[in-house]
């Protein structure tokens, strides 16, 4: 591979994570992939934050109650959940074990209880050495316990980069979710496609291609992804064109905007060079053809992050005299730096601020009859938007300005220009 498909492969891996810096939540394979995982951890994180004293007097009742009940072992699960949530991990370990030697045949709770607790403390094989002692059978919410609990088991391993081992977990869960039809099977298949993307991104670097490439394909078995396939058509230019081009007209069918279009013509043309010098008329007229309508498609609805600039031509940011209420007010040009006319353009600007985002411009500019000539610049825009300390945006911590692009309204929009505007008002 060359310097420029190397680039282009690493381009990928990080596309997800770029968009999703200006973007708040954005569909485009591993982007969306890690986004979910981080979503998972964080809601565990959240069940921890109850107040301490209100727990305390909880674990106070439920001690008193297993007293009073010696046989119940679901006061003793109560109390481990507890323990749990104070991080007293020894205690609620010895409440599992009580609720496991008290419970009757075929309760899980206190199993999985425990198992999910080893889990946290990192004892992975003691995990489970737990959960193997449940029989199989087909008790839905069990099978649905079951999928759980290998779900936090891959998270886990997720965290600690141990990819192979954590895709293992995801595709045990997989196969739980899958059996009850569980909407949950959706959320095994993207810790499955994560870390394979993971792997297959650590053998590229390594230079074992063949090996990034079966990654990447048995991802396909589970679900298609316009990043996947556009990685496998990279993989396979130099030496499978056809292949290559296989995967790339998949990823143009999904999501266009994703492609490197320099490369995709690269690709057309060794294409036609290859069926001609084999003798295909046919295919060699057909991937002219092919080329041609790329190249225009390329001129109409294809952008790219160096093809518009915005310039502020004013910004600011009033307040009323009791600070109640803010206005921001932003004057900017869009300029055409491409070396295509834009006979269309599709501009969206969003105020970001801590983990979320508000629209305050969406709106498709120029035509045909009044095209952003190439290397020039438009008209004044203007953008206001006002809050008051009733709104959520008058407590963050920062405020962005983002613009997004695009020439084609249901191709995804780039990110092309992000500020930071000045808090003190």
């Amino acid at each position: 591979m060359n310097k420029v498909e190397i680039l282009e492969y690493l381009r990928t891996i990080f596309i997800a994570l770029l968009v999703a810096l200006f973007l708040a939540a954005v569909a485009t394979g591993c982007s969306n992939i890690v986004a979910e995982h981080h979503a998972r951890m964080l809601a565990k994180i959240s069940n921890t934050a109850k107040d301490n004293e209100i727990i305390g007097y909880l674990i106070t009742v439920y001690l008193q109650k297993a007293k009073e009940n010696p046989g119940d072992y679901s006061i003793n699960v109560k109390l481990g959940n507890l323990y749990e949530l104070m991080f007293s991990y020894k205690q609620a370990e010895e409440q599992y074990v009580k609720a496991i030697n008290k419970s009757p045949y075929g309760v899980y709770s206190s199993y999985l209880g425990l198992a999910n607790l080893y889990i946290k403390q990192g004892k992975y094989a003691k995990a489970l050495n737990i959960v193997k002692q449940l029989k199989n059978t087909d008790h839905k919410p069990l099978l649905i316990a079951k999928g759980d609990f290998y779900m936090n088991l891959g998270d886990a391993l997720w965290q600690k980069n141990k990819y192979e081992s954590a895709v293992k977990q995801y595709k045990i869960a997989f196969f739980y979710y899958k059996k009850v039809d569980s909407q949950k099977k959706d959320m095994a298949i993207t810790g499955i496609l994560d870390c394979y993307n993971k792997i297959a991104d650590k053998n590229f670097k390594r230079h074992r291609i063949d090996k990034a490439i079966e990654n990447l394909e048995t991802a396909l078995l589970y679900k298609e992804t316009p990043v996947i396939l556009y990685k496998l058509a990279i993989l396979y230019k130099n030496f499978d064109p056809v292949m290559a081009n296989k995967y790339i007209e998949q990823t143009y069918k999904e999501d266009p905007g994703l492609i490197n279009y320099d490369l995709y013509e690269e690709l057309l043309i060794n294409l036609i060079k290859y069926y001609y010098q084999n003798g295909d008329d046919l295919k060699t007229e057909l991937y002219k053809h092919k080329l041609k309508s790329i190249k225009n498609f390329e001129k109409r609805y294809v952008i790219t992050d160096k093809d518009v600039t915005v310039k502020i031509d004013k910004i600011k940011i009033t307040s009323n005299l009791f600070k109640t209420k803010h206005k921001i007010r932003v004057k900017f040009r869009i300029e055409n730096t491409s070396k295509y006319d834009f006979n269309t353009l599709f501009l969206i600007v969003k105020l970001r601020y801590d983990d979320k985002t508000t629209t305050l411009f969406d709106e498709k500019l120029f035509s045909k009859k009044h095209p952003l000539k190439s290397r020039k610049t438009s008209d004044i825009y203007e953008i206001t938007y006002s809050y008051t300390d009733k709104d959520e945006v008058y407590a963050a911590k920062s405020l962005w300005l983002d613009y997004y692009a695009g020439k084609k309204d249901n191709m995804r929009k780039i990110p092309v220009f992000s500020m930071k505007l000045r808090q003190e008002l």
